[in-house]
This record gives structure tokens, sequence and C-alpha cells, in this order.
């Protein structure tokens, strides 16, 4: 049998060209390519804690951009929630959004649906169990309640009973939040909480308080290096889920800083994977 270099040659270019397809065009440090081939080969990427919409502080992205931006980040998956508009009382119309944008890409979006504790609630609540919402998010600092506080402590007892977990914001405008949460905790073992920023503003006597906690996890939406670098070197690789908490940061910078900070903190490949989507895709299971 003849040896047909060129065709040796033209096939290994197009083997490398599909390995490299699978892998998004941000991680480009060759030194890592092999674990970049591995992490990304048969991986399912959910982003935890993103929106839609147009904040009152100016930020926001609409459906099709954020579709866009998905696909060109290989995100598979997001949990979606409102931004916190302006005029917005009890979110109703913005979770009616949500709803549509589900309806519209339900292989892509995870639906959650958001509440103003202060406000009545209730008939917003069971309207969107009723359209198969998959979570809630809370927000103490934009909506002005405490973690802990009789408002919130009503709702997370719907969404205990209704198993519905909760992204509460625990990061910018916040402190001294470990005790709350804690509180929460304690009072409804069955409730399943996503910390946004990974409640970087307590991070250790969060960590303390609740760390081993198996219903609760800690999202690395728009964290400082420092700070990502410390979570990933103080939590098991089981507490951490991936989030970008995009139109604040966008998918590719977020995602990029997750798994080379993680690559960097000798997290090998599979437990980069289980961050990067299993970790949270257990709870839909």
């Amino acid at each position: 049998m003849r040896f047909n270099k060129e065709k040796l040659i033209a096939s290994a270019i197009q083997a490398a060209s599909k390995t490299r397809s699978r892998i998004p065009k941000i991680f480009f440090d060759h030194e890592n390519f092999e674990a970049y081939n591995t992490i990304f080969s048969n991986v399912e990427i959910v982003d935890v804690h993103a929106h839609i919409g147009h904040d009152k502080d100016g930020h926001g992205i609409n459906e099709q951009n954020f579709i866009n931006q998905m696909k060109i980040t290989h995100i598979n998956k997001a949990i979606v929630f409102p931004l916190n508009e302006p005029s917005t009382h009890n979110f109703s119309k913005l979770n009616d959004r949500i709803y549509e944008f589900y309806k519209k890409y339900p292989d892509n979006i995870i639906p959650f649906f958001r509440l103003n504790p202060k406000t009545k609630w209730r008939k917003e609540h069971e309207k969107r169990v009723l359209q198969g919402f998959m979570g809630i998010k809370l927000h103490p600092r934009s909506q002005d309640f405490g973690i802990a506080s009789s408002h919130a402590r009503k709702i997370y007892e719907m969404a205990e009973k209704n198993r519905l977990p909760v992204l509460i914001h625990a990061g910018f405008g916040l402190e001294n939040i470990a005790n709350d949460i804690k509180k929460v905790a304690d009072a409804f073992p069955n409730l399943r909480l996503i910390l946004g920023h990974s409640a970087f503003v307590d991070f250790e006597n969060t960590v303390k308080a609740i760390g081993k906690n198996d219903n609760v996890l800690f999202d690395t939406s728009t964290l400082r290096i420092f700070d990502l670098l410390n979570l990933m070197n103080t939590l098991e690789y089981t507490k951490i889920v991936f989030g970008s908490d995009i139109p604040y940061y966008d998918f590719d910078l977020a995602l990029e800083m997750v798994v080379d900070t993680a690559i960097i903190c000798n997290k090998n490949p599979s437990q980069i994977k289980a961050i990067l989507g299993g970790n949270i895709l257990k709870w839909f299971k």
C-alpha cells in the first residue's frame, strides 16, 4: 500500500480543525490546548446567572443578541431572569418576557422568575409555577429587603415546597450576610440556594457558615480574579457553578476567567466540566 503523505497531512489538518472548532475562540493559550480539548469535548455549559432587558443603571441586552452570544461562546443553556428595569414594581411583565423567551428557545433557556418580597407576589408565584418556571431570582439590594427578613422567608417557604431553587444576589451593595444566609439555610433545610457572586462580600464567613451544605451553590458571576482564585482554592469543585451576569460581563470573558483560573488551581478537566454545567444540571434532573 502506497504511503500518501499529502492525504495524511490533509486528514490531520481536518482532525485538528474539528478539535479546534469545539473550543471557543477566546481560548488561545497553546500551553493549555490539551486541557481545553478535553474540557470542551462532550461538555454542556450552563450559565447560571444571566439577564435580558434593560436595567435602571443602563446595562441591557435583548433576546437575539443574547442567543447570538450564546452560540459564539458555545454556551448550551442559561438560567435567565429579568433585570431591575425602570418603574418596576412586581416584575410581572418582565417575567412574561422571560416566558416568551423560554418558549422560543426551550432547549437553551432555563427560566427563573423574579419577585419583590415587599409586594403582593403570591399570584405571580402561582402563575409562574404553573407555567413551568424552574426557579426564582431575589435581589435584596435592589428591592431593599433583608436576606432573612420575614418578607423573604415567605418566598423561601414556597420555593422549598415547590422544589424551586432560589438565586439570591449576594454581592455588591451588601455586607455581613453570612449569618442571614445561615438562618435561611437552617430554617429551610430542603431549599436549594444559589449564591450570586459567591457571597464575595462576606465570603470567608459564608463558607464557614454553610460551605458544606449540599443545597447551596456558589456562582462565579462578576468575581474579580483574586476572588475567583480564593473561591477555587477554598471550596470543593462540587460547590461551584459558572455564571456570567451578562450584560454586566460577556459570556466569553466570564468563561475564559473561570476555565483558566480553574486550570491554574489544578482542577482537572472532569472537575471543570462539573463547574461549567454538571453541578447545576443535577438540580434539574
